[in-house]
């Protein structure tokens, strides 16, 4: 009998997998799956203003009041590279983004860092570099 054994664990797809479900989250308006991308010591950098959001809390509330928004459009974040240390303890993800609302759309890059949990990889820090604005009308 030949006993089929399950794939080693792949951190880079699954960090690829976490970070569709966070910008699904984010399409979907869901604070609760925005949450669940976050680790417990959350640190993001917002990208025009500099500002930190600290703590998973802080971010999920930022993402409720922005889903709350008229216009608000959403933010898709796409890595370009995923690297994983060895061992590892911690991975680097940097990619580019885009998003906004209908006052204005803005674009740039980023690097985030994840950590692996018991639930799962999940963010300790992201850091946006708004590169991009193109100001729109409110409607």
């Amino acid at each position: 009998m030949i006993m089929a054994t399950p794939a080693a664990a792949d951190p880079v797809a699954e960090i690829k997998a976490a970070r569709a479900a966070y910008n699904a989250a984010i399409a979907a308006r869901d604070a609760a799956g925005v949450r669940a991308a976050l680790g417990e010591a959350y640190v993001g950098i917002a990208g025009t203003g500099g500002e930190a959001i600290i703590g998973a809390e802080a971010m999920t509330d930022y993402f409720a009041r922005a889903f709350k928004t008229p216009g608000f459009l959403g933010f898709v974040r796409t890595p370009d590279v995923v690297t994983v240390a060895n061992p590892p303890q911690r991975a680097m993800e940097r990619g580019h983004w885009s998003g906004g609302s209908l006052n204005g759309r803005f674009s740039g890059e980023y690097l985030a860092v994840w950590v692996p949990t018991s639930q799962g990889w999940k963010l300790r820090s992201e850091t946006f570099v708004t590169l991009g604005v193109t100001l729109g009308q409110a409607r």
